[in-house]
């Protein structure tokens, strides 16, 4: 009994030290909304950067972060053009099958998607509007090695947030309280333990 406690107590001490930084990615490319926000704001330019965590050699555990901005000229709008700013904050993880120098992946998780709205009311005067909204993404996508722990990343990702409220873009008002994108992503990844 003493020997199972002791190691029962081993295994809960090291199993938080069994998960380790094992690298980081920077990718970019385009985020297509949905929802509320494709009144609101065309595709978009895309930056999204994460930090892995490796549980096993197949399982990564990530943290990351965005930045997204858009505008739409819309007749119904009349002249007036509302800009954003998309700051999601993503927390999951990865499954990756191993066909080495190519890992597929697939994951998913949690999502709090902060927004900042910038709504010119006339000349000279805008108004700005803060919501923060929470979800969740769906992700898959590739990496290919191209040397020791380095190499290019292409993924695909839905992402999907509700909260915020209406807005008020001259004399219609439309409502704001959801936010989804599709976004495809190219970049680097460097796992330096690899």
């Amino acid at each position: 009994m003493k020997t199972l406690i002791l190691w029962s107590a081993v295994a809960l001490a090291a199993g938080p030290a069994a998960a380790f930084m094992c690298g980081v990615s920077l990718t970019g490319g385009v985020a297509s909304p949905f929802g509320d926000f494709a009144e609101l704001a065309g595709a978009s330019p895309v930056v999204d950067g994460r930090v892995c965590f490796c549980i096993t050699p197949n399982w990564n555990a990530s943290l990351g972060v965005g930045y997204r901005t858009g505008h739409k000229a819309d007749e119904d709008f009349g002249t007036v053009t509302p800009e954003y700013q998309i700051i999601p904050v993503l927390v999951g993880g990865d499954y990756r099958f191993d066909f080495l120098p190519l890992m597929p992946y697939i994951g998913g998780g949690a999502a709090v998607v902060p927004s900042r709205a910038t709504i010119p009311i006339e000349e000279g005067v805008v108004e700005e509007r803060n919501s923060t909204r929470v979800g969740g993404y769906v992700e898959g996508g590739l990496e290919y090695y191209l040397g020791a722990g380095v190499g290019v990343d292409a993924r695909g990702r839905g992402l999907y947030a509700v909260g915020g409220d209406e807005a008020l873009y001259g004399a219609k008002a439309v409502d704001a309280g959801n936010y989804g994108a599709f976004d495809v992503l190219f970049g680097l990844f460097w796992y330096p333990g690899y």
